[in-house]
């Protein structure tokens, strides 16, 4: 009979109550695909997340993809295509991969060859690096605004130049009677003097809130919740507005800080009427610089740039 002897060699670890979020409850609004790597960060730093979708992305129906796979076909004709969000960039990539083959390196090689500028900011820069597709274009100022700007400064707008923007369409629960920031983009493009119109590419659309997170936040149950596009600050406006007793004058109930991740985050709760406590220049996709900025936040009670 034969006996094998194995040596576990652990590397020793922070005590949890020594990690800079050690007890913290942190609720987060982000879809899934954002959320998972953001609650992994948190629970290093001793959090104990909260996933609370109040949105998702969903793909648009086959028939409503020609513009779509169009644009795609045709970029060379284009000086540039805008992307402004995650859900849109992912969905740009998908349907190029699906045209190419379910190539997604040779659609990548394709957009490369074709002239036209990649301008994108905030999470759609992020996720368009993470596909492969580098862009060119990056605002400083990650909002549509601030894209708007270095497009016409670069001089890309003038003379009837052709641009694209490719974005989602969203839920009119979701935008509460604003102007949806691609829409805001393409009417900036045109007053400069360009030829630019939106390419939809997916749908994002509201989820009910869930009771149980409600329950938490109006308990005092949350140190903080944490907003990733103006899309999840107004579907968290709704909600908070149909709770009685979890907002009041825009701000949350017992201390809980809200944290706007990016300059999107920040200008969408203003414009719900949220108080933003925190406002982080990383995005929602920045996971370990975005957990940073809210340990940073909790820990030292200030505000994070």
């Amino acid at each position: 009979l034969a006996w094998t002897l194995v040596v576990a060699l652990s590397v020793p670890q922070q005590p949890d109550a020594a990690l800079p979020l050690a007890g913290k409850r942190i609720a987060f609004t982000s879809p899934r695909v954002v959320a998972a790597p953001f609650s992994a960060e948190l629970i290093s730093a001793g959090a104990r997340p909260v996933w609370w979708p109040l949105v998702e992305a969903v793909p648009l129906p086959e028939s409503e993809l020609g513009p779509l796979d169009d644009l795609i076909m045709r970029m060379p004709e284009y000086c540039a295509v805008a992307l402004l969000s995650r859900h849109a960039a992912d969905a740009f990539v998908e349907r190029g991969a699906r045209i190419s083959d379910g190539d997604a390196e040779l659609f990548a090689a394709m957009v490369a060859a074709s002239g036209a500028q990649l301008a994108a900011c905030g999470g759609a820069a992020a996720r368009l690096r993470e596909l492969g597709l580098a862009p060119s274009l990056v605002p400083l100022v990650s909002t549509a605004d601030g894209l708007a700007a270095a497009i016409c400064h670069l001089g890309l707008a003038a003379g009837g130049r052709r641009l694209r923007v490719v974005c989602s369409r969203v839920d009119e629960a979701l935008l509460r009677g604003k102007e949806a920031e691609e829409e805001a983009l393409v009417a900036a493009l045109l007053a400069a003097g360009a030829d630019a119109d939106a390419v939809e590419a997916c749908a994002i659309r509201p989820l009910l809130a869930s009771g149980h997170e409600l329950s938490l936040l109006r308990e005092g149950g949350l140190d903080a919740v944490c907003v990733g596009s103006a899309e999840e600050a107004n579907a968290l406006a709704a909600a908070l507005e149909a709770a009685e007793g979890a907002v009041s004058n825009g701000a949350l109930p017992y201390g809980t800080r809200l944290v706007a991740a990016g300059a999107a985050a920040r200008e969408g709760c203003a414009a719900a009427g949220l108080q933003v406590d925190v406002e982080s220049r990383a995005e929602a996709e920045e996971a370990a610089a975005l957990a940073k900025a809210v340990a940073d936040a909790l820990v030292e009670r200030r505000l994070v740039w």
